[in-house]
């Protein structure tokens, strides 16, 4: 009696000395695996904790209306007419385009544009952030589309004592009262692969001690190790269908990493675009500047000519007492050019030229102001709107005539212009979407397999163990079968073919009628830049005949000889206004030519910018 009672003793201490084993290993191996992880989150206290301070902040701000944090610029009051007379002199930074763009690209997160986009509609504007926040979305990115077919670790353990009474002594085990301890501890190891199937390993230890009358052994140990898969043979199988759709596509819904990676190069071509528009808007902002300049000269020219004449009729009107008459006309002219050169100078609130002003690459707009036009040039480079020196272009528009030839232009635009290349790529994931379409005509057929080792015994491990029993391999177990479900008529699988099909034939006459556009923006700007460059040649003519005539009559005033007053003063107002046409259309050929880079999409190639893959 001493022995079976010390007996039980050892075999209790074993028992429990298994039960602490298994805890100790679970323990170990779950912490194991959440070191292991590269890419764990820590911040536990603050996401599932009671650790309240970071949203009690955010919310103080959401509730005070001040929510945000707003960075404090360096910016002072701006340059005004009144600061231009007042006689101080006025540092240049002679810029060129080509500094220009390399300032706008190196100190700007956003995508500037002249219009007011940012504050009317922050969503749509493009930010340095947008390429990685599509390839990061947990939804619909590329890691998000890989994540489907990670391995998974699933852990369950769970404990129960039971104690019951039972009228019948068959369902208690041979006693009407039935007392068990039991504990189910299950370990698992998924995985899908490309081709739909799912993969399973998992471990199952159960350990029971009752007082059934018919045990072997009051309490025991029983561990299985299960092998599983399942395979689609038909719906949802095979490389094509998940590496468009994804394990969990549906009728409409397709997510796989084909579709993924579709989806990142058309973020990366929206991205070229917003970057397209940038440079193209920089570029007009600089050449709105050059002709501002070119403008306050001519109007500075104009006054001071129109100085001239009135002075020199002042003197008369004091010299011979004559008539007014002639003095006042000369003097409300040179009023006139004052007027014209303060606004010069100053410039106007009035919208400049930006990208799809009249077409994609913007229409000059022909507005004058230095001030003005240095703000705007400031602001899409990225500087304070008031600096040391002031802005002032020193490139100058070609002045040669450009002949393109129309073939090799036109079949560049159809090959490199970004809008056809991003909708060839909706066309070809449309095509892909169709694919994964067809698959849900088919009924879903899984073929199903399992295989399992037994094992049982008083303890755990070692000598009388489940795991010896295992390993015998005296109990092995196995399953196969398969599985068919299919919807009688199909219905929502012919509604999702037909979908793809329109959503299809939609995409390519879209892209057709692109093309078109390009090719006819394309030839647009090829007349527009011939245009302007015969507007160059002939104000450039109108602009010497009027300087001719005004210097023949200053030089007849001069020598004594009579001279039409009206006759002059109207010379001197054709003078300056020839001069800004000509300046107007030099500038006019220089966006013009900017417009056709823009239109055969090489813009941003001449402007020797390239964006780097991500692949």
């Amino acid at each position: 009696m001493v022995e079976h009672h010390q007996t039980c003793i050892t075999q209790s201490q074993r028992q429990r000395a298994d039960q602490q084993i298994l805890v100790w290993a679970w323990a170990i191996a779950l912490l194991a695996l959440t070191a292991a992880g590269c890419r764990t989150y820590h911040q536990a206290s603050q996401t599932i904790g009671n650790d309240t301070t970071d949203v009690d902040a955010v919310m103080c701000r959401v509730d005070t209306g001040n929510a945000g944090n707003i960075e404090h610029t360096a910016d002072t009051r701006p340059l005004t007419l009144e600061d231009f007379k007042s006689g101080n002199e006025i540092q240049y930074w002679e810029i060129t385009l080509e500094e220009a763009l390399s300032t706008a690209l190196s100190s700007t997160q956003v995508m500037r544009e002249l219009g007011a986009t940012i504050m009317r509609s922050p969503d749509l504007v493009v930010t340095e952030q947008s390429r990685p926040l599509q390839q990061t979305d947990p939804r619909f990115g590329i890691e998000g589309a890989l994540s489907a077919f990670d391995a998974q670790l699933d852990v369950l353990a769970t404990f129960q004592n039971n104690d019951r009474r039972f009228n019948n002594r068959f369902f208690g085990g041979g006693s009407n009262v039935f007392i068990q301890d039991r504990h189910d501890y299950i370990a698992q190891l998924s995985k899908r692969s490309a081709t739909g199937a799912e993969f399973a390993l998992r471990s199952i230890t159960d350990y029971d001690a009752n007082n059934a009358t018919g045990n072997i052994t009051p309490s025991a140990w029983q561990q299985q190790l299960e092998g599983e898969i399942r395979q689609p043979l038909l719906q949802g199988g095979g490389l094509t269908f998940n590496r468009i759709a994804g394990p969990g596509g549906g009728p409409g819904v397709y997510n796989g990493i084909l579709i993924a990676k579709v989806n990142s190069d058309i973020n990366d071509m929206e991205f070229e675009l917003a970057l397209r528009r940038f440079v193209s808007d920089v570029t007009n902002a600089y050449w709105d500047l050059y002709f501002a300049y070119r403008d306050f000269d001519a109007k500075h020219f104009a006054l001071e000519k129109s100085r001239e004449t009135w002075l020199n009729y002042e003197a008369q009107k004091v010299a011979n007492r004559r008539s007014g008459a002639a003095e006042a006309l000369a003097r409300e002219q040179y009023y006139r050019f004052q007027s014209e050169l303060e606004d010069a100078i100053a410039g106007k609130a009035t919208q400049r030229t930006e990208s799809g002003s009249g077409t994609q690459g913007g229409v000059f707009a022909g507005v004058g102001g230095v001030q003005a036009a240095e703000r705007k040039l400031r602001l899409m480079i990225g500087l304070p709107q008031r600096g040391e020196q002031l802005l002032r272009p020193s490139d100058e528009p070609i002045a040669a005539p450009i002949r393109f030839d129309w073939d090799s232009i036109a079949a560049e635009a159809l090959r490199q212009r970004v809008e056809l290349r991003k909708q060839r790529l909706v066309v070809e994931r449309r095509r892909l979407e169709l694919l994964a379409a067809k698959n849900f005509l088919l009924p879903q057929l899984d073929m199903i397999g399992r295989y399992r080792y037994r094992g049982l015994d008083k303890n755990w491990i070692g000598n009388d163990s489940a795991f010896r029993d295992l390993g015998s391999g005296d109990f092995q177990e196995w399953e196969a079968g398969f599985e068919l479900s299919l919807p009688v008529g199909f219905r929502q699988a012919h509604a999702a073919v037909q979908n793809a099909k329109l959503q299809l034939a939609r995409e390519q006459a879209i892209l057709t009628e692109q093309s078109r556009r390009v090719t006819h923006d394309l030839a647009a700007m090829v007349a527009e830049a011939d245009r302007a460059f015969q507007q160059t040649q002939t104000n450039m003519n109108r602009f010497l005949a009027a300087a001719d005539a005004v210097e023949t009559l200053e030089a007849n005033r001069r020598a004594g000889l009579p001279v039409n007053l009206e006759q002059l003063l109207d010379a001197q107002r054709r003078l300056s206004d020839a001069q800004t046409s000509y300046f107007t259309a030099k500038t006019e050929y220089a966006v013009a030519l900017k417009n056709i880079d823009f239109e055969k999409g090489s813009l941003l190639r001449n402007s020797r910018l390239y964006l780097a893959s991500n692949n």
